[in-house]
């Protein structure tokens, strides 16, 4: 994500939920899973962030799956700052996940557990704000959680992180197979940090 685009998206943020994408399948789609918003570890629009503490602060961000095909498996990836165009930003943040399904004696076999991906921000450059890399006050982070039944193989190389590539999305493009196109959904976190206040303290030394 180039730096207007992250700047766009804090100015719009504001006072107002963060816009998230809505599945809109053609003909022949493979719908992915769906990300349970009410059932999100963290649900706020902007989650802000206490700059220059000491221990670093973290965040624990994890979700839940809805899939009436009980017997698919469902691949979860989590992308910090995402550019296609950098490979430094474009693959996942850790490795993928590959959630099987839980059975059908399971109390709801529709519902899967994404495994908890603990964000700290401190580790990852400030592509956008903040004087003091990496825990200054201004510094702004998206972290993605992009799931699908199947991404394409094909489009997971960083090598295809570039200008020019001819992969728009790398390691987050799901495959077609045939007739059938697979698709993925993506829900967003945005984190701003600020100076530590009584209201945003740093963390306690443990």
């Amino acid at each position: 994500m180039t730096r207007a685009p992250i700047a766009a998206v804090v100015l719009l943020l504001a006072g107002c939920p963060l816009p998230q994408p809505l599945p809109d399948y053609p003909p022949g789609a493979v719908t992915p899973p769906r990300i349970l918003m009410d059932h999100l570890e963290r649900r706020e629009a902007v989650i802000r962030v206490p700059a220059g503490c000491s221990p670093a602060p973290s965040y624990v961000l994890a979700a839940t799956l809805v899939d009436p095909n009980t017997s698919e498996a469902v691949i979860a990836r989590w992308f910090v700052d995402y550019d296609p165009r950098n490979s430094a930003r474009c693959d996942p943040a850790q490795p993928q996940t590959v959630i099987q399904g839980p059975g059908d004696d399971a109390p709801d076999p529709t519902l899967r557990q994404v495994p908890a991906y603990p964000f700290r921000p401190y580790d990852h450059p400030a592509v956008v704000g903040g004087g003091t890399y990496p825990a200054g006050a201004g510094v702004v982070h998206v972290v993605e959680l992009v799931v699908s039944n199947r991404f394409d193989a094909a489009a997971d190389r960083t090598d295809l992180c570039v200008e020019g590539s001819p992969t728009p999305f790398p390691f987050r493009t799901a495959v077609a197979d045939g007739n059938v196109q697979f698709e993925t959904q993506t829900y967003r976190w945005v984190f701003v940090s600020e100076p530590p206040s009584s209201s945003l303290p740093c963390p306690e030394a443990p």
